[in-house]
């Protein structure tokens, strides 16, 4: 081999390696810039995770709303409620969220049933809240969550129950346990698990006779609330269960009445 072939060869060799060598650079580069897949669907889940639990965190069943208040409140006499507490479900806590009655407390929670007042599966029982205070009045309101029990006496066995624990931390207080609101005909005609009218008749039955044996006060709704087939109007609930701002302005008046009396 002459000596030009020698340094030909020499020169395609040197070429061949820088090639290899700038090759590898370049791939280096690519993968130190890519996310693994793993890595990837960590980051989704991670992202998912944060979303659902802000939706869970904000999600409010009854939303607290501004509320612009007219000639009607002249009839909520707010004097009666001193030294009230209001105590119940979601029906209730509407009461405390629309700011219609201002004097008294409310220890209200969504979905809250008889059975859960004196139990907690997270922090303190909401019996609780009742110890230290001075109330002389107690409003009860609970049964629309509880329509769906199979059986309605243990119900109101439930119900003694929570009664005669307010009667240990409050013996001077006087008790106001109120009925079911009826719900309107349409959900009560197409109702499956016990959110109907005819149990909201039993119940209430049920509740007045518990009353009368035990002493309690029984607060009836007013004629406003049911039409003459007993349901509730259709136009004063979206979903044909809890009832609208105005309709909870007449309530908060009728309760104010009652109290008056005592």
């Amino acid at each position: 081999m002459n000596k030009s072939s020698v340094l030909h060869s020499l020169c395609v060799a040197v070429l061949l390696v820088l090639s290899a060598a700038i090759a590898l650079v370049l791939t280096d580069i690519s993968h130190s810039t890519q996310i693994p897949a793993a890595a990837e669907s960590l980051t989704e889940l991670s992202v998912t995770e944060t979303e659902a639990e802000t939706t869970q965190q904000t999600t409010v069943p009854i939303p607290t709303v501004e509320i612009v208040y007219d000639e009607y409140e002249t009839d909520i006499e707010q004097e009666n409620f001193n030294k009230a507490v209001i105590i119940g479900n979601s029906q209730a806590q509407a009461l405390s969220n629309y700011g219609l009655i201002k004097e008294a407390d409310f220890i209200t929670r969504i979905g809250l049933s008889v059975n859960k007042v004196l139990t907690a599966s997270e922090g303190e029982p909401l019996i609780n809240e009742l110890y230290g205070t001075d109330y002389d009045k107690v409003i009860l309101v609970f049964g629309e969550n509880e329509l769906g029990w199979p059986y309605p006496k243990n119900f109101i066995s439930e119900y003694k129950k929570v009664i005669n624990e307010i009667r240990e931390i409050l013996p001077d207080a006087t008790i106001y346990c109120h009925a079911v609101f009826p719900v309107t005909k349409s959900h009560s005609e197409k109702d499956t698990i016990g959110v109907n009218n005819e149990n909201v008749a039993l119940f209430n039955e049920l509740i007045k006779e518990m009353c009368e044996e035990e002493g309690y006060e029984f607060i009836m709704y007013s004629d406003a609330f049911s039409e003459d087939n007993g349901a509730l109007p259709e136009s004063v609930a979206n979903d044909g269960v809890h009832f609208n701002y105005d309709y909870c302005k007449i309530w908060a008046s009728e309760l104010s009445k009652v109290l008056s009396e005592e």
